[in-house]
């Protein structure tokens, strides 16, 4: 049976990728054609669960797929380009066709023998299951395929066999081989050679340093430098792992890629490597790869290639059903532009269940201590482990860090201290940033905050000495540093201000119709997720240390179980509320 592709077709002009996916919950996924799309969230949320059940609606088909207990995806939906005959031409291009008993068969690595008129009815209705062609068209690489990926493989009985793994493929194309041998060299630090000569086609890692010779030439030098060599099967499993993806993904030209897991065994700057080599990929390659991680190191490596990027984070909700958020390459591309989100630790927040913004690392490590052992006392939404602290350098960091964070739906709180009500346009822009609506708070923030915008008497020199002899009298012994210097000028401007007694006494601060209204206030704030530390600042959490400020303050803090209090308590607990309502 012979089939005859038209002398015009063009295989450049076919090509087979996912448009979308719709989720039972509604949501609708786009990914890029030729790109990465990185689907993440916290544990147990479905990932892995969500690629696997794409696959199987490619493969099956939509009617067969719905058929089974598929309690995330509803629909997927391929796109193709090119005529029949174009997509024809690709696969003759990609693989080998060999033809049996008069049949013309089509073989590549993970597939063997797919009948080419089969072939073709399954190009003509992908929406019908890739079925038998699923396995020149899409590969899946889990963390055991992948430990596997690159193990030896007998010989083929005639050199002019189709190759049944990828390891004839790198036999049989020296480019290819160089390509993944640059791989590892750039990842590892370590060449590969290629043993040709023994019973199995096997990788060796290392040079044997000595010139390779003709087929027909072999030295017993050779030989023994070779056979010293150790397989790459001997190796630890980072590196098995990586380039056991590796070596299927270079060899064969697969439209479609799904990974799960990729950074699994990994080093962290293993796992940037691979980001970025993956991203590489499917922008050289012209191909769509698919893959759940849980590592915030490989999403930076995939941001630091050209390719097109999306995050898409999953949330598990009711019924056992996941809701998804998709972020686009052009709004991840902004955020990896600001030096300030790139070297901060926002990208963790993608695998948490809830984000707190603090002001500082001190702040974020204190609140940490508090809600590890309120955790040990109650029963918390879920485990602190779930908890992602992230400093802002500031109160005005905060809005940036929490749009950034709500765009994938990331749940966030925000913890600022209490003196964050002396800047209207600092806390309405954070009111905004989280979903607020100016205008509701704006009532009880005036009736609160009016007593404090009054001008006040003049401060005598007495009053500034006896303030700066309290706070630093402990701290005589210490060298004038400029931190110091800072505390020390922080004082002197607190004490011409009305906002220094809010610092020092938080709510209690505010008096007649100025209370009621601050709690009203407050309420809100929380229920946005804006939780002021009610006592002030941080440091009134442990007011009576002699460690007014700095360095010295939070293990002194720590150490005196002022973390264990109930106001911090209190505090974390809101903050942890926030994510139970998200």
């Amino acid at each position: 049976m012979e089939i005859v592709v038209e002398p015009d077709a063009n295989p450049e002009a076919f090509s087979i990728s996912i448009a979308s996916v719709e989720l039972l919950t509604g949501d609708r996924l786009e990914f890029p054609k030729s790109g990465v799309t990185a689907i993440v969230g916290p544990n147990n949320c479905g990932k892995s669960t969500l690629l696997r059940q794409i696959t199987s609606h490619i493969a099956r088909g939509q009617k067969v797929a719905q058929q089974e207990n598929t309690f995330l995806v509803r629909r997927v939906t391929l796109e193709s380009s090119g005529t029949l005959d174009d997509g024809l031409a690709w696969l003759r291009q990609h693989v080998v066709e060999v033809e049996r008993g008069g049949v013309p068969l089509l073989f590549g690595p993970g597939a063997e023998g797919v009948r080419l008129d089969a072939a073709m009815f399954r190009l003509k209705k992908p929406e019908e299951g890739l079925q038998e062609l699923n396995n020149l068209l899409v590969f899946y690489g889990d963390a055991w395929q992948r430990l596997q990926g690159a193990t030896p493989i007998e010989m083929r009985e005639k050199f002019s066999d189709p190759p049944a793994s990828p390891l004839h493929v790198l036999q049989d194309d020296h480019e290819l081989f160089q390509e993944l041998n640059r791989i590892s060299m750039e990842v590892f630090r370590q060449p590969l050679t290629l043993d040709r000569l023994s019973k199995r086609v096997n990788l060796r890692v290392g040079d044997p340093g000595v010139p390779t010779p003709k087929i027909d030439r072999v030295t017993d030098e050779y030989l023994s430098s070779l056979a010293s060599l150790p397989e790459l099967m001997q190796q630890g499993d980072g590196m098995r792992s990586l380039l056991g993806l590796l070596v299927p993904l270079v060899t064969s030209t697969y439209p479609i890629v799904f990974i799960d897991e990729p950074e699994a065994f990994l080093h962290p700057p293993q796992a940037t490597a691979l980001g970025r080599i993956l991203g590489e990929q499917a922008k050289g390659r012209g191909i769509q790869i698919i893959l759940a991680t849980h590592d915030r190191n490989l999403i930076s490596g995939l941001l630091e290639s050209e390719a097109d990027v999306s995050i898409v984070r999953l949330n598990r909700t009711v019924g056992d059903k996941a809701s998804a958020h998709q972020l686009n390459g052009r709004d991840l591309r902004e955020i990896w532009s600001d030096p300030v989100l790139r070297y901060s630790n926002i990208l963790e927040g993608l695998f948490h269940r809830l984000v707190v913004l603090a002001e500082a690392d001190g702040d974020c490590r204190f609140y940490s201590a508090a809600l590890e052992e309120a955790a040990s006392q109650l029963a918390l939404p879920f485990p602190p482990g779930d908890v992602l602290f992230v400093p802002s350098g500031g109160k005005a960091g905060m809005p940036k860090l929490a749009k950034t964070l709500r765009a994938v739906n990331v749940p966030v709180a925000a913890s600022p201290d209490m003196d964050l009500l002396n800047d209207k346009s600092a806390i309405k822009a954070l009111v905004q940033s989280l979903g607020g609506a100016w205008p509701d708070y704006e009532r009880d923030y005036v009736l609160a905050t009016e007593p404090f915008r009054k001008p006040r008497d003049k401060v005598s020199v007495d009053q500034i000495l006896s303030t700066l002899k309290a706070v630093f009298s402990e701290r005589g012994d210490e060298p004038f540093t400029a931190e110091i210097r800072e505390d020390f000028m922080a004082q002197l401007r607190s004490k011409e201000s009305p906002w220094s007694e809010v610092k020092q006494y938080g709510e209690l601060a505010f008096k007649g119709q100025a209370g009621p209204a601050l709690q009203r206030l407050l309420s809100q704030l929380e229920a946005l997720g804006i939780v002021l530390a009610r006592v002030g600042e941080l440091e009134r959490f442990a007011p009576n240390l002699g460690v007014a400020k700095g360095a010295a303050w939070l293990p002194a803090a720590i150490k005196a179980g002022a973390h264990k209090n109930s106001a911090a308590r209190n505090h974390v607990l809101a903050l942890a509320e926030v994510g139970r309502s998200a």
